[in-house]
């Protein structure tokens, strides 16, 4: 639609004559009928005296006209090119702000994924440590696995000693586990109310963490989603210039 036909159009929606929009205007009947002919274009002040009498904005005046195919001339009334350079500049942000999201994305599914796989956020390899009772205070860390090589049995009576020191042990044998991502060394001690605990490196386990598959999900779903945008925004992008254009 040009810029006439767009005239005429505003002007029998409000069911106004010629006479009645040029008095209300301002201008001559036989001007207006050139601009709504597109025999002439008006100035940038007779546009602003137009669209006072239609009671309409610049942008709602334009909304129907093809702006790239008649933008050589319509560029030549300021308030249009202003609002058409003021809605370039808006797509341009709109679309690197969609570009910028659409990247955002593709590196977080990235990131996301590549945690799940290599697992160092939620580490799936646990050590077991293994304490086999309470040290009392004043007795060796390794009492539990030692007292035997302490105790002479030369005697009868160092064998009766020995026999009563193994069911002391016994009784005293309070095995707890420890399970722990980190790793720390064959042997540490950790403080008891009664004593101190010895704990010493059982073996290394794989415990699943289903955190870690859901991590590659939404990596997964991430990527393809800024993919995705990357090639609708370019898709839409070329419409909306096909469009434009035609």
């Amino acid at each position: 639609m040009t810029l006439g036909k767009r005239l005429k159009q505003c002007r029998t929606e409000r069911n106004l004559s010629q006479p009645e929009l040029a008095e209300l205007a301002g201008i001559e009947q036989s001007y207006l009928s050139k601009l709504e002919n597109d025999k002439s274009l008006p100035s940038n002040d007779v546009f602003r005296q137009l669209l006072t009498a239609l009671a309409m904005t610049t942008s709602e005046f334009i909304e129907s006209i093809d702006t790239q195919k008649y933008r050589q001339q319509l560029m030549q009334i300021s308030d249009i090119e202003t609002v058409i350079n003021h809605r370039k500049v808006n797509q341009f942000i709109y679309q690197r702000r969609v570009l910028y999201l659409c990247a955002l994305l593709i590196v977080a599914g990235v990131t996301v994924f590549y945690t799940g796989v290599s697992k160092q956020l939620f580490p799936q390899q646990q050590f077991q440590y293994q304490s086999l009772g309470i040290v009392l205070p004043g007795e060796p860390l390794d009492i539990f696995s030692s007292w035997s090589h302490r105790m002479a049995t030369t005697t009868e009576n160092d064998r009766q000693l020995r026999s009563q020191k193994r069911l002391e042990m016994e009784q005293r044998r309070d095995v707890h586990f420890i399970l722990t991502a980190v790793n720390q060394s064959q042997q540490f001690v950790a403080d008891d109310p009664q004593g101190k605990r010895l704990y010493t490196l059982d073996k290394q386990v794989e415990v699943p963490q289903p955190i870690n598959a859901w991590l590659q999900i939404i990596g997964v779903m991430l990527f393809i989603s800024g993919v995705v945008g990357f090639g609708l925004e370019r898709r839409l992008y070329q419409l909306v210039t096909c469009n434009q254009s035609l």
